[in-house]
Formats: C-alpha cells, structure tokens, sequence
C-alpha cells in the first residue's frame, strides 16, 4: 500500500481508538483555493506525534503536490482508484472494523473518500514524474559512497523512553496491538552492532525483529525494537550505497520542486505568529 493511503487509514483508526473528536472549527490557512483547518491540524499532530507548525507544513506541501497534479492534469483510472479503494477497506475488515459505517458516522460519503485515495495517487505520480524519475547516479558516486560506508554489520533500532516502568509496559501492549505506534518511537538510525551493548543485542535478537524489549535504568526505562539489519556485503553494501544516494537526492529535490510550487501557488496563513515561523514563500 502507497505511504498516503497507510497515512490516511492510520489517522481514521485513530480516531477509533482515541475517540478523536471533531470540535468547532476554523480556518488557518488558505493554500490556492484549497482551505486548511484547525482541526485537521491537530488531529495529524495528534496522531503522528508533531508539533502544530509541522502538522500545518506537511498539510500545506501536500496541498502544493494535490494543486500542482490537478493543474497539469494528472489522470487516475478507474481501476486504480477501485484497486486502493478495495485493499484500504481490506485492511479495515482484518481488523474486524465496519468501514462503510464508520464513513457514514463521520460524516463522509464513498465518492468523498475516494476523492480523497485519488487526490493521493495523483501526489504519488506528480511526485515520481518530478523527481524519482529523473534522479541519476553515476558509478562514481556509488563507489564513493561505498568507500565511506562501515564493513561489519549494521542495526536499525527504535527507541522511546520512559520515567514510569508502567508507562512503558502499557505502551510494548499497545505496539502489539497496533505497529503504528512506531511513528511514536524515535529512530537511532543505522548503527554498527559493535556498538550497542552487547547484553541489549541478545536481547533483541532474542525477541526477534519488530518485537519490543524493555531496558529498566535507575532513572528511567527504555522500550527498544529491532527494526531492521544490514549484511555488509560487497552486494548490500551496493544496493545500500544506491538507495542512500537516490534518497539524498529525493530529499534535496522534493524541497526544490516544493519551493518552486510555493512560488507559483499563493499561500496564505492568516495567524502572522505562525506564518514568521514558516521560510517557504507566504501571501500576505
């Protein structure tokens, strides 16, 4: 499933499990025609753990994206739109949820929701025609990288940390019951296994990837999760070196072509406050 409608069917679930309300609303923020709510701001910082400000920026670059995909016309067949449509509500009935009543209760029509899958398929295909489609490497840059990369071999960990042991037991049963939680843990980023502590290693390949481990400390008490493992071989070590690159190259690119729509499309946050925090081009 692409990231958006993951992003999308995570927000609705918790709604469920949070009893996420929808309060009196206001405008923040007008992005062309398209409006900006309070409250779809704080529900996404809410769900994904952000701060008002980058809720509100992530809601203004996707706009850019849906604006910028309409304009040139970028086209989502019937199929495709049937296809996502059809794996979501999948997804919804493995967790023995009724999706059409839970869509009817809030408010929302099937046309209105696949609307919405549409307008996310469209971002996905501006996104790889603009960008991923014309990033280029070249053998020297791989080489290099590779040149620069640590032999043994690596772990990927998540992390978050706890002043209550009860806390952190309460939040391992709920990442059983729910991986989003994840997007609640921080990342420590690929580090060689030679320098984590060896009894934590034990522990975490003793509980196997994706399952929580719980480290107590005489301050505190830290929920750790092996995520993912790199074989250094010369053939990883390849593959690895090519995926950096292409998302150095991702990340530096999307925010040029973002700038370039934020020049274009006029963007306008009525709460001056907010908009002094903002460097991307604001209407006044």
């Amino acid at each position: 499933m692409k990231k958006y409608s993951v992003i999308f069917l995570v927000c609705f679930l918790f709604k469920i499990i949070y009893g996420f309300e929808i309060k009196e609303d206001r405008s923040i923020a007008v992005i062309g025609n398209r409006v900006i709510w309070d409250n779809d701001i704080k529900e996404r910082a809410q769900v994904r753990g952000l701060s008002y400000e980058t809720a509100l920026l992530q809601l203004i670059e996707e706009n850019l994206l849906i604006i910028q995909a309409k304009e040139e016309g970028i086209s989502v067949s019937k199929e495709e739109l049937d296809n996502r449509f059809n794996f979501i509500v999948d997804q919804w009935n493995k967790r023995g949820i009724d999706f059409y009543k839970f869509i009817r209760e809030n408010g929302l029509t099937i046309d209105q929701y696949k609307e919405i899958i549409k307008e996310d398929i469209q971002k996905e295909k501006l996104i790889s025609e603009k960008i991923h489609n014309r990033i280029k490497i070249s053998p020297f840059e791989i080489s290099k990288k590779m040149a620069e990369m640590p032999k043994e071999k690596q772990i990927l960990l998540y992390k978050k940390s706890f002043g209550d042991a009860t806390d952190a037991e309460s939040f391992v049963t709920a990442i059983k019951n729910d991986m989003a939680y994840l997007e609640k843990m921080e990342s420590t980023g690929w580090v060689s296994i030679n320098k984590v502590d060896n009894e934590l290693v034990s522990e975490l390949y003793s509980a196997g990837k994706g399952n929580p481990v719980i480290r107590k400390l005489s301050e505190k008490t830290i929920v750790y999760i092996l995520a993912e493992e790199k074989n250094n071989s010369p053939e990883e070590r390849y593959k690895r070196a090519y995926q950096e690159i292409r998302q150095e190259k991702f990340v530096k690119e999307y925010s040029k072509y973002l700038d370039s729509l934020a020049k274009k499309i006029p963007i306008k946050i009525f709460d001056t406050n907010i908009a002094k925090k903002f460097s991307i081009p604001i209407s006044q």
